[in-house]
């Protein structure tokens, strides 16, 4: 094949000029005696017609010497030529180029190459602009080119020698172009490339079927010479040379080339003798001339063929078709309807390539058809070999399974074959075959009958039936006799020349039946027997049986099924005479069930509760009644004409079942509601520690903060004079007087603060213990998690001098964990208790440093990977839930392959623990000596919840420690490994406020309460005698969490007033602008500004009435738990009156609650709340957590 891009191209274009086939063009010469002599005897006629100044190659006048001197050289040059001059490459061409050119001359010299060689200059261009940078001669080998030849478009293929023309100074000016003509060769190798791909293609095929696709497939490889066939195999019923009055050519179409296979439907079988009159003779003809027809595309021969294929003939882009026959040992085995080329006329090449196509394939045809005869006789004894397997196995089986005596014999009397049932009468063993005779079979009275029987057999060559005994006692039942009695038969087989083979004997085993009418009387006076001994169960059973007839007459009933209706002793006369003493809302169950077993065979169960009837059961001084209920379960007995014969039923007492659940579905009620008590109490006691609390934590804020104001303001009013009565000055007096009553104060919060915290640990315990502890896990990014949440203890470590560091382990850069799910408030209670009691034993320490290491493994930990020692595990993994407003998926926790197991360990330099105190450290209210809560404080529950939990996550908790060298807490979670979340930490997310001032977002990251988002302030943990604290920072304004000048208007809707009082207090000592409400209603009518302003209130601010466009308020701080309409609906209707455009915007609504339980948490967020805060809390907090939500 040629090395080119062999691509068709149409080239528009009539025959060259010095041709005459259309009568259109002019030769050369004709063209030179209709124009003027030339100018310029030395140059050649076809320059001096070309206005050369509309070319780009200008007037001839301009041309330099290089041009002049290559254009003489072209004109003198016999053989075709063109020059590709300049840029854009402008061509000029030879006389010789002329017939290539056809009746593109004149109009195509001095014009650009890309308009005159459009089908091929893609490839051309690349090869000229090459050589203008290497300066070398290039070739470009396989163009194609459609020239017209007899008013018919044939493709040609030349390669071009590309030789550059160079300046004096070396630069490629132009590119002098020679056409080398390889159209045969070409064609050639395509065709010899078809014949070898189809002569390995058909040498494969196994079988006719296969070897006609093999055809097709080995055509497909020359799409050009063959664009479209149609190839059909013939079966030949009456030879072609034969005179039958209609000669009978069935068709069957095997497959196409270039036709969609949806159109070959109705062409697919064709019968020649069937269509005289379109294509069938011409077809006929050409096989019984046994020569190739060539039929031109608008023959009307093809116009039925192509019909049926949906195309018309001179339609088709093919201008001839060829009919081709395929034979096998000069039978006529299969024909092609080809579509030639269409850019190729049939000539004697194409001839001999589709003669060579049919040659090629006969000799595989005859290959093929002898591979078909071969298996077929192959398979046909194959069958016959399997049909004679077949034959002996069902003999075989026959004998085996027969009940018959069967065997086989030699005219001798040796056994040949014997079946079970023979050798079981006959009471020989098999083992003993090769030994035994027919005559050992029968006692020894009857061997003379066999022996005359076998004579008889022998000689007249048929068989007979008569009676033997067997040596093999027969015993049944009573039954019983020394031998067994059969019935015989033997019969002669032949063989081929007429002698007798063998003999075969059958042998009905007829013991029984000389028992018969000893059998009758047994059997009569066993049923009688029988019939006293079930009626005798039947009457003493505990269960109830009935028998009733179709219509449910009752025909037998037993002494239990009486007394469960009451029915005495006589006889019961009416239809199913149990529905009266059936409830009646049972009364249809019963119906139905009886209507099934007149229709089905059963078993038909029914359930229903009896009427006046009670079940009782006592136990001390309690009495439980309920109803009487039965079950009955029914059989029917048909008759063979399909009508009920008897039913059958089993009545079932299952009182004490029905009233063993009732008595278990109270007690589980009760358990419920007895546990929904539980969680009540729990909520009040929490609510009512909490709200109070909340009024002292904020109270004392309020002292330290005036204190503080004070304190500066004293520097104005006092000067350094001493009083009268003491040495100081009053300034220092009252300095001192202030500094006590700061002192004071700051105690007032630290108890109240570790109040909570006792409160906190009490209560997680009780959930513990009352199992309404849940794991809720979320998407949580771990580390942002841990490095956030520690910064909570950024005051209390910078006032003990105490250093804290935060370790990532390089595991969790290597597992790419970035995204885990896990519950984070589980996860950083068990955190903040480590965190603490290390800082509460390294702040007494002269080295003050705290380490903290996340890591994480893929397989669980042990205590050697994690160097601390276990505690015994006593708790089960809790079982994850996910609640509604997460709404995270849970599907991958069941994944093993995402199991994660996140370890994290908090490492001090405290005093340390000695073996004994180690054992303690982790029980309920135990610490590690008795001195360690005078010396630390602490409620001794912190390590035990934090045990319990740790196993609630599916992992462990230990530690390693030494007196004087610290301690080591180190645990493991079970975390599982998910994607990153749609939405990212960043995003607006509900906030959720923790104890120890800490707030989470949904997705589990920790948010900071401090100003400036870097630190968190903290009260120090627990020590003998508060520590003094340090002045807190000025109070947050209301314009530092509003991005307006303007101050934030904000509606408190509390209950209790004192807090109602205090919290608007400290929010207008902070420049806020204050409304409050004492419930959801009161609440509801100041956003939609119809209430009426209260005269007791001295304190209220007045609101700035906003924008139509705006909500009332900027936010608003609500309680849940309240009168006439508590939070929770309060929320919801707001957020139902923004939704109808009743509100405008959206208002930001915190709840502020003493409700802890996660569950209470959700349940505000679903409604629509923005956030929760839980009671207690620091004003400083409260106001970090308003700025967050109103900066969204």
């Amino acid at each position: 094949m040629a090395k080119g891009k062999l691509t068709a191209h149409r080239v528009e274009g009539r025959a060259p000029q010095n041709s005459d086939r259309d009568g259109t063009a002019s030769t050369s010469g004709e063209m030179s005696k209709n124009r003027a002599a030339p100018q310029n005897p030395s140059i050649s006629p076809i320059f001096q017609d070309v206005d050369w100044s509309k070319s780009a190659i200008g007037p001839m006048a301009d041309w330099g010497s290089e041009l002049r001197h290559i254009a003489r050289f072209l004109l003198a040059d016999t053989s075709p030529a063109v020059l590709f001059w300049g840029e854009p490459c402008s061509i000029v061409y030879n006389e010789a180029y002329l017939p290539l050119l056809g009746n593109k001359h004149p109009n195509a010299i001095g014009r650009d190459a890309s308009d005159v060689f459009s089908s091929i200059w893609e490839q051309l261009n690349g090869t000229i602009r090459q050589q203008r940078q290497t300066g070398r001669t290039e070739t470009c080998e396989g163009t194609m080119l459609l020239m017209e030849n007899h008013g018919h478009l044939e493709e040609t293929y030349f390669d071009w020698k590309l030789i550059p023309v160079t300046s004096d100074d070396g630069e490629v000016k132009g590119s002098y172009g020679i056409p080398s003509d390889r159209t045969q060769e070409v064609i050639f190798l395509r065709q010899n490339d078809c014949i070898r791909e189809l002569s390995r293609h058909t040498g494969m095929a196994k079988s006719v079927k296969e070897l006609w696709r093999t055809l097709l497939t080995g055509l497909r490889h020359d799409s050009k010479d063959i664009p479209l066939a149609l190839l059909y195999s013939l079966d030949e019923q009456l030879g072609i040379t034969a005179a039958p009055s209609k000669p009978n050519y069935p068709c069957h179409l095997e497959g196409t080339i270039g036709i969609d296979s949806d159109r070959l439907i109705e062409q697919e079988y064709v019968d020649l003798s069937c269509d005289l009159d379109g294509f069938a003779p011409t077809m006929i003809n050409a096989l019984k001339n046994d020569s190739m027809l060539i039929l031109e595309a608008n023959d009307s021969s093809l116009d039925k063929l192509f019909n049926g294929l949906g195309l018309k003939g001179h339609e088709l882009p093919y201008n001839q078709f060829a009919i081709m026959s395929i034979k096998e040992s000069d039978k006529l085995a299969a024909f092609m309807v080809v579509g030639l080329n269409p850019y190729r006329r049939y000539d004697s090449q194409f001839c001999d390539f589709l003669q060579l196509m049919a040659d090629v394939v006969a000799p595989h045809l005859s290959r093929a058809r002898l591979s078909e005869e071969v298996a077929r006789h192959n398979e046909l004894a194959q069958r016959a070999q399997l049909d004679r397997k077949r034959s002996d196995m069902r003999f075989s089986r026959f004998a085996e399974r027969s009940i018959v005596g069967l065997a086989i014999i030699d005219t001798e009397g040796k056994i040949f074959y014997a079946n079970d049932a023979w050798y079981k009468f006959s009471g020989l063993s098999p083992a003993d075959q090769q030994n035994l005779s027919w005559f050992d079979s029968v006692v020894p009275e009857d061997v003379d009958l066999l022996v005359e029987w076998q004579r008889q057999v022998v000689k007249n060559k048929n068989g007979g039936t008569f009676q033997i005994r067997s040596k093999e006692p027969f015993r049944r039942g009573p039954m019983y006799s020394d031998y067994r009695t059969g019935i015989c038969a033997c019969y002669s087989d032949l063989n081929e020349e007429g002698e007798v083979e063998s003999v075969m004997v059958l042998t009905m085993d007829i013991s029984e039946l000389k028992w018969t009418e000893q059998q009758l009387l047994s059997r009569s006076k066993a049923l009688e027997e029988s019939e006293v001994k079930w009626r005798n169960y039947a009457e003493h059973c505990p269960l109830g049986i009935c028998r009733t007839d179709g219509d449910g007459y009752v025909q037998y009933g037993n002494q239990a099924w009486r007394a469960f209706y009451g029915f005495g002793p006589g006889s019961v006369h009416d239809a199913q005479p149990w529905l009266p003493w059936v409830r009646e809302d049972y009364i249809q169950q019963c119906l139905d069930f009886f209507g099934r077993l007149q229709r089905n065979r059963g078993p038909e169960s029914v359930e229903f509760q009896l009427v006046d009837k009670t079940y009782t059961i006592s136990g001390g001084d309690t009495t439980a009644t309920n109803g009487a209920y039965v079950v009955a379960t029914g059989f029917t007995q048909f008759k063979d004409d399909g009508s009920v014969d008897h039913i059958d039923f089993w009545v079932t007492d299952i009182s004490g079942q029905k009233m063993a659940v009732k008595v278990l579905t109270d007690k589980m009620e009760e358990a419920i509601r007895l546990k929904t008590q539980q969680e009540r109490f729990m909520d009040m006691i929490s609510h009512e520690i909490r709200n109070p609390l909340s009024a002292v934590l904020h109270c004392s804020e309020e002292i330290i903060e005036s204190i503080r104001r004070s304190s500066a303001i004293l520097e104005w009013v006092f000067d350094d004079t001493t009083t009268p009565n003491s040495s100081g000055s009053a300034r220092d007096i009252f300095v001192k007087q202030i500094s006590n009553a700061l002192e004071a104060s700051h105690t007032i919060l630290y108890c109240v603060q570790h109040q909570k915290r006792i409160v906190d640990d009490v209560l997680t315990v009780s959930k513990l213990d009352s199992d309404l502890l849940v794991v809720s896990p979320i998407q949580i990014q771990p580390m942002a998690l841990v490095r956030s949440s520690l910064k909570m203890f950024d005051a209390e470590l910078k006032m003990s001098d105490i250093n804290l560091k935060i370790v990532e382990d390089h595991s969790i850069r290597s597992l790419g964990l970035e995204w885990v799910l896990l519950d984070p408030n589980r996860f950083l209670q068990i955190v903040i208790n480590l965190v603490t009691n290390a800082i509460k034993f390294t702040k007494t320490s002269k080295v003050r440093e705290i380490v903290v290491t996340v890591s994480a493994q893929t397989h669980k930990p042990i205590q050697h990977d994690l160097g601390v020692d276990f505690v015994p595990q006593r708790y089960s993994p809790a079982i994850p839930v996910s609640t509604s407003s997460s709404a995270i998926e849970l599907k991958d926790m069941a994944d093993p392959g995402l199991d994660i197991f996140l370890s994290l360990s908090v490492k001090d330099t405290g005093k340390g623990l000695t073996k004994n105190e180690k054992t303690q450290v982790f029980e309920r209210f135990a610490q590690a000596s008795p001195k360690t809560h005078i010396e630390y404080g602490g409620s001794g529950l912190g390590l035990f919840i934090s045990r319990q939990i740790t196993e609630m996550l599916g992992g462990e908790i230990g530690m390693t420690s030494s007196p004087g060298s610290g301690c080591t807490f180190t645990f493991y979670v079970k975390t599982h490994r998910c994607e990153v979340p749609c939405n990212s930490p960043t995003s607006a997310e509900p906030v959720i406020r923790l104890s120890r001032s800490l707030s989470l977002t949904v997705d589990g990251t920790a948010v900071s309460s401090g100003e400036d988002g870097d630190s968190m302030d903290i009260d120090p943990v627990a020590p003998a005698t508060p520590p003094p604290l340090p002045l807190p920072p000025p109070p947050c304004k209301a314009t530092a969490v509003s991005s307006a000048a303007a101050p934030l208007r904000i509606l408190v809707v509390e209950d209790n007033l004192i807090n109602q009082k205090v919290l608007c207090k400290q929010l207008r000592n902070r420049d806020f602008v204050v409304q409050a409400a004492n419930h959801g209603r009161d609440a509801l009518e100041a956003v939609l500004g119809t209430r009426d302003q209260p005269e007791d209130e001295e304190e209220e601010d007045e609101v700035v009435t906003p924008p139509r466009d705006h909500p009332a308020f900027d936010v608003i701080l609500c309680d849940i738990e309240m009168p006439v309409m508590d939070g929770i609906e309060f929320a919801r209707e707001i957020r139902r009156l923004e939704a109808d455009g009743t509100l405008a915007g959206h208002v930001p609504i915190l709840g502020v609650t003493a409700n802890v339980r996660s569950k209470q948490i959700s349940g505000a967020m679903e409604v629509g709340m923005d956030g929760v805060t839980t009671k207690p809390y620091r004003i400083e907090e409260l106001i970090t957590h308003i700025s967050s939500v109103c900066s969204r």
